[in-house]
């Protein structure tokens, strides 16, 4: 690992303002939660920067509200394991206690952070190895493609550029929600509706967010949601624990007496960014029986773009999407 500099600020702005210095030079400055990822990738020489920004020390980042309208506002450095084992969030959005419960290790999840896991870069191995070229590095193209290009875990969905898989396990989860993300950069403080923190790759850009390098993620928060709610998250990977998933499912619906009328559908691990799944949205009407929920998984397959590596992701989406709306509707598969 190359020699860095560490700062520490005491608030979110003073890390805003220690990016800002000296952050002419492309790549030298990288910012830093609990540092799980940037740790990897620094150690693989992927990223080399000359200061990093740590947020570990800076106040009001690892606070937990749950407010009396049923809104949640949680912190950046709020651990994985604090959402999955908080009441509050077992109570008003059982899907992301679930989702943050089986992410990684337990050492990781009291470690990793919820604005850590958001930010993380994609987990495919030519990015995160040197000795291959990537396009999210600045290759002229994406290896992944290539007819000998390694796929097993590649995207699905929108991988016409770049094939990586956002890993991110409590990211569909947050978009199920209707999550919104409080930033706050050199303009000043602003929220993000959950869909526009997404960026489609680019070449030379590793980052699966829109923001800019000088903005950092302070909270999440989560509006307040009717008692008539269902909620289901599911996701399929290669071992039990300790795993990236390979497809995962949120759902969310809203109705009653065993019926839905609506609700929100978001897929994790198929595409550069969490996806959502519109057309099997247009479908959340009626009982939630077998039929239905089978129906409305292969419409949240429809328009993938598999590689020949990935066909069997196609299924996987629609296994994990049927067997999170039995779930939301209290029919577990």
């Amino acid at each position: 690992m190359k020699a860095f500099a560490l700062l520490r600020p005491s608030t979110a702005a003073g890390a805003v303002k220690a990016l800002a210095e000296g952050g002419a030079v492309a790549h030298a400055v990288a910012l830093k939660a609990n540092g799980i990822d940037l740790l990897d990738r620094m150690k693989e020489r992927v990223d080399e920067p000359e200061r990093v920004v740590s947020l570990t020390s800076a106040t009001g980042l690892s606070e937990l509200t749950a407010r009396g309208d049923g809104s949640l506002t949680i912190g950046a450095l709020v651990t994985l394991q604090m959402l999955a084992d908080s009441a509050d969030v077992q109570r008003l959005a059982p899907s992301l206690a679930k989702a943050a419960g089986l992410a990684a290790s337990p050492q990781l999840r009291r470690r990793a952070t919820l604005g850590g896991n958001l930010a993380q870069h994609t987990r495919c191995g030519y990015y995160r190895h040197l000795s291959f070229s990537c396009l999210k590095r600045g290759a002229e193209a994406c290896p992944v493609r290539a007819e000998t290009g390694v796929q097993d875990t590649a995207g699905i969905f929108g991988n016409s550029v770049c094939a990586s898989a956002h890993p991110s396990s409590v990211a569909p989860v947050l978009g199920s929600l209707g999550a919104v993300v409080h930033v706050e950069g050199p303009g000043g403080v602003r929220v993000v509706p959950f869909p526009d923190l997404w960026a489609q790759p680019e070449r030379g850009r590793a980052s699966d967010l829109s923001l800019a390098a000088g903005d950092v993620i302070t909270a999440i928060e989560i509006p307040p949601l009717p008692g008539s709610m269902g909620f289901g998250y599911e996701e399929v990977r290669v071992k039990a624990a300790f795993d990236w998933a390979l497809v995962s499912a949120a759902v969310r619906i809203h109705g009653g007496a065993g019926k839905v009328s609506g609700g929100s559908i978001w897929l994790g691990s198929v595409a550069p960014t969490p996806l959502r799944a519109v057309a099997a949205e247009a479908l959340l009407s009626g009982s939630v029986t077998e039929a239905l929920a089978e129906k409305v998984g292969a419409a949240a397959a429809e328009g993938a773009t598999p590689l020949a590596g990935t066909t069997y992701k196609v299924q996987l989406v629609k296994v994990a999407v049927k067997r999170a709306l039995l779930e939301a509707a209290g029919r577990p598969a």
